[in-house]
């Protein structure tokens, strides 16, 4: 099969190459929370504290059977990613939505300094490590510009955030565990169009692909002409 491209957007969809079996999880709330996360796309306000608590009290539940139950494929869209979607430059790199560190080892083994964040303490505790930290991915404590790398697992994207803490020239890795049937799926198009309103003056360009039952997708950033003048 070959590579196709969407010609409004800079955006390159590789095949699949790791097969889809039988089998594959139904998430019964994965419609409703999908329309969440783009409303949070769309307009983050809708992020507000009381849905951040909830988020946080549902995850603390799940921590302790999380790996367990979803622990066997949550890494293969990643993993695919990681081995396709590069190459990849070398620099600081935050995990978005790090939970109990499913994700975690496959970017220790591309980038040395990988920092991770959860809103549930009760799933970071099932993994501890120096580098992580109680945060809320819509208000991140770090300043402008820190991380050449951002990486996604199965969580919101607040593009505003994401972009003032990614370099001019630095690249999100977005991976959902269950594709179109995993509650925090967005569309590709969607989450481009975020990004590009998040930063007018830079240019995106984007590749995706199938992996088992996910998906994925690695946006990269360039500066825009007048930006790498001025910079």
């Amino acid at each position: 099969m070959a590579q196709t491209w969407d010609m409004t957007r800079d955006i390159t969809e590789l095949p699949r190459a790791v097969d889809a079996p039988q089998g594959k999880p139904v998430r019964p709330e994965a419609a409703d929370n999908q329309r969440l996360m783009a409303e949070i796309l769309d307009d983050p306000s809708s992020w507000t504290p009381e849905l951040a608590a909830i988020t946080t009290q549902v995850f603390d539940a799940m921590a302790e059977n999380w790996a367990d139950e979803r622990g066997g494929y949550r890494a293969a869209p990643l993993a695919d990613a990681l081995d396709r979607g590069g190459p990849f430059k070398d620099g600081r790199c935050l995990e978005i939505g790090s939970g109990t560190g499913i994700l975690t080892p496959y970017l220790d083994a591309v980038w040395a300094d990988v920092v991770c964040v959860d809103l549930s303490m009760a799933m970071m505790r099932r993994r501890l490590t120096a580098r992580q930290i109680r945060a809320d991915a819509g208000m991140l404590p770090f300043p402008d510009r820190s991380f050449e790398v951002v990486v996604i697992g199965d969580g919101p994207l607040f593009a505003d955030e994401t972009v003032r803490v990614l370099s001019r020239t630095g690249l999100l890795i977005w991976s959902n565990a269950l594709g179109k049937g995993a509650p925090y799926h967005v569309p590709t198009t969607d989450l481009w169009d975020a990004l590009a309103r998040s930063d007018p003056g830079s240019e995106w360009s984007a590749l995706e692909s199938d992996a088992l039952w996910g998906s994925w997708v690695v946006f990269r950033r360039t500066a825009s002409g007048a930006d790498r003048r001025g910079s």
